[in-house]
C-alpha cells in the first residue's frame, strides 16, 4: 500500500451515521422502504489524501497506481483479486443516490474527512496500525 493504490470507487458513511439511520428508519413513521445510507461518493485515493493532513507520518499511499499494473500484479497478489473485477472496477466512479435516507429520515451526513480521520485514530488506539 505504501507504493500506491489502485484507483477504486467506494461509498463511505461513518458506522455512526449508520447507527442513526437505523434508529431513525426504525421510529419514524413516514419512513418506508429501503434507504441506501452512503454518506459519500468516494474512492481509495481520496480516502488516503483524507489521511494525509493529520497522519502524514504513516505509510498512507500517496500515488494511484496504473490500472495496467493493478491488473497484471494484484490477481498475483491475492487469488480473490480478478482481472475481470479489476477492468470493471478500477479507474470507475463510484455513485450512490443517498437522497431517500435525506428526505425521509432527515440524515445528514459526517464529512468525509473526520470519519476517515476518526475511524483511523480508532484504529492506531486500539493498536491495528503500529505507531510510526
Amino acid at each position: 500500500m505504501k507504493a500506491g493504490i489502485p484507483d477504486i470507487g467506494c461509498g463511505a458513511v461513518d458506522v455512526r451515521d449508520v447507527a442513526e439511520a437505523h434508529l431513525r428508519a426504525a421510529y419514524l413513521p413516514d419512513a418506508k422502504g429501503r434507504h441506501i445510507v452512503s454518506g459519500h461518493d468516494s474512492s481509495l485515493p481520496m480516502i488516503a489524501q483524507g489521511l494525509l493532513p493529520k497522519y502524514n507520518a504513516y505509510p498512507v499511499p500517496r500515488r494511484i497506481l496504473p490500472k495496467w499494473l493493478v491488473w497484471l500484479v494484484a490477481p498475483l497478489a491475492d487469488k480473490s483479486i480478478t482481472r475481470k473485477m479489476i477492468s470493471r472496477n478500477v479507474a470507475y466512479a463510484w455513485r450512490a443516490d443517498n437522497g431517500k435516507s435525506i428526505r425521509e429520515l432527515g440524515m445528514s451526513y459526517r464529512p468525509l474527512q473526520v470519519t476517515i480521520q476518526d475511524m483511523f485514530q480508532q484504529m492506531i488506539d486500539s493498536g491495528q496500525i503500529p505507531k510510526p
